[in-house]
């Protein structure tokens, strides 16, 4: 009988863990690399501090000040966990600039120089992140004010022969900055680019289509995107070869990028196929760009747009833009077919 209860306990417990396990997964994947890694790290650095409460190095050290900050390291982490894609970006440099301003405070009070490199490596970890997830101008101000925090912190922690230990961490600061923001941003220009055009790929479109989504969310201002297709495409590689039909893509993607406004998005999305996304455009001023974009070049070409409505996925919008691209096409087809008078 307790086996029968047993057996039973374990079928209902089983479906349980496994939707726990599925929404595990659903969590994970819809959680951004970057948010991930300094949630991570906020808990790593909240946990050494707490390490540091629990176990001092020496009388002297900043006990209180761990107390405090401990506690601030684990709300902010997991915070930034939970909110996973719905982390903002501003919410990613103020957490940055906490833990900046936290080591900076803990070194200053450090009471040896031991204790007092060991907070400072937490920079160093920061500075790599940096480098790793932001923008050009992003990393230099966010390390400039690193190695200003440190010193300051180094100055009033007065401990002798801490000179070139502010050094050696402000050459490590910058060093990483550098050198791993010059091949982060390599290579995500590698992974978001087009080789042949030179513009946004597919990766690289949803990316900045999915930041321009949520920013007309914010405001309220209308969007619009046109998918573009180009007619008879195929002939022109079966009669010219394909280095024509290279020539022809990179030649219209250029003229297009002309065309268009600074702030539009313009992106091939894979063979003869593009995409144009239009911020703070209504369907019909979307209409007349593109208008624009076909006296630029005399390539044949077909078009669907489709407005942004409020609250629409990126899918959905380019979806109702595919659509409408294959009546335009079936349209001119039918035009081209149709008997002259």
């Amino acid at each position: 009988m307790d086996r029968s209860r047993a057996s039973a306990r374990e079928t209902r417990q089983k479906p349980v863990s496994a939707r726990l396990l599925r929404r595990l997964r659903h969590w994970r994947a819809g959680l951004p690399t970057e948010v991930a890694a300094l949630g991570v790290l906020l808990l790593v650095a909240a946990f050494c501090c707490l390490l540091g409460v629990l176990f001092p190095l020496t009388d002297r050290a900043p006990v209180e000040l761990g107390r405090i900050f401990a506690p601030i390291g684990f709300a902010v982490g997991f915070a930034l966990l939970a909110a996973g894609a719905h982390a903002p970006r501003w919410a990613l440099h103020g957490a940055v600039l906490f833990v900046t301003c936290a080591a900076s405070v803990l070194i200053s009070q450090s009471a040896t120089n031991g204790g007092l490199m060991m907070t400072a490596w937490s920079l160093a970890w920061l500075a790599v992140f940096v480098a790793i997830f932001f923008e050009r101008r992003a990393i230099r101000l966010h390390v400039a004010a690193m190695t200003i925090g440190l010193g300051v912190a180094v100055v009033v922690a007065d401990l002798p022969g801490t000179l070139i230990e502010f050094v050696m961490m402000s050459v490590t600061l910058w060093t990483a900055a550098i050198a791993l923001g010059s091949l982060s941003e390599r290579l995500r220009s590698q992974a978001e680019g087009d080789h042949l055009t030179g513009l946004l790929n597919r990766n690289g479109f949803t990316k900045a289509a999915t930041r321009e989504l949520a920013l007309a969310g914010r405001t309220g201002n209308p969007l619009a995107i046109a998918l573009l297709d180009l007619d008879g495409f195929k002939h022109v590689n079966d009669e010219h070869g394909h280095a024509a039909g290279d020539r022809l893509l990179r030649e219209l993607a250029q003229a297009w990028e002309r065309a268009l406004r600074p702030g539009d998005l313009l992106a091939r999305f894979g063979g003869d196929e593009f995409v144009a996304l239009f911020p703070a455009t209504s369907e019909e001023d979307a209409e007349v760009a593109v208008q624009r974009m076909r006296a630029a070049h005399a390539g044949a070409w077909s078009a669907g747009i489709a407005a942004w409505e409020r609250g629409e996925t990126l899918d959905a919008v380019l979806a109702r833009a595919d659509r409408r691209l294959y009546e335009a096409k079936h349209a001119r087809r039918d035009a081209v077919a149709a008997p002259a008078g």
